[in-house]
């Protein structure tokens, strides 16, 4: 749908063996539970995750400084944009909101904003638009750190759901730039 090119290798990566049909055939709690595992591998970790899921982490080391969660620079940007944007962070919760599941949701709102043509948005919003206000954190946020995100994730997730997530988010990354 989104006319994006994926590697051959993409569906076959859904299964361990490399068949799309057992994907499905695996049973349903120990999937959830292989996932949770994995994502806790991946993304939390202790003392760092293999794979940061954060701007901030990510810009912080582009700049040559220590990351620290919510008080970096880039960190406090994103929280910026997403009150212009009228969003902030869900009562009762503490998580960045440079988190990258929390940047595509911000990214798939202002899409679906810009979509419905003339949808009422808050005034402050950047750039004046939904589509402007996309573009633009896009420019400044998503593709300055999500690339190389999807790129480390691929290497290393232990299993094929990760992997074709990394390598979808690389595509509509790669596709944006």
């Amino acid at each position: 749908a989104l006319g994006l090119s994926m590697p051959e290798s993409w569906l076959s990566a859904l299964s361990a063996d490399g068949k799309a049909e057992d994907a499905a055939a695996l049973d349903a709690e120990a999937l959830l539970h292989a996932l949770r595992a994995e994502a806790t591998h991946l993304f939390v970790g202790a003392p760092d995750p293999v794979v940061s899921p954060y701007e901030g982490v990510w810009r912080a080391a582009d700049d040559g400084v220590q990351a620290l969660l919510f008080v970096n620079p880039h960190s406090m940007e994103v929280e910026r944009f997403c009150k212009a944007c009228g969003l902030g962070r869900p009562e009762g919760t503490n998580e960045p909101l440079d988190a990258v599941w929390t940047e595509l949701e911000l990214l798939e709102y202002l899409a679906l904003r810009a979509a419905a043509d003339g949808a009422p948005a808050p005034e402050a919003l950047p750039g004046g638009s939904p589509a402007a206000a996309y573009h633009e954190f896009l420019r400044e946020h998503a593709l300055t750190w999500m690339p190389r995100f999807a790129e480390k994730t691929a290497s290393e997730a232990r299993l094929p759901f990760y992997r074709a997530g990394a390598h979808l988010l690389a595509a509509i990354a790669g596709a944006q730039a």
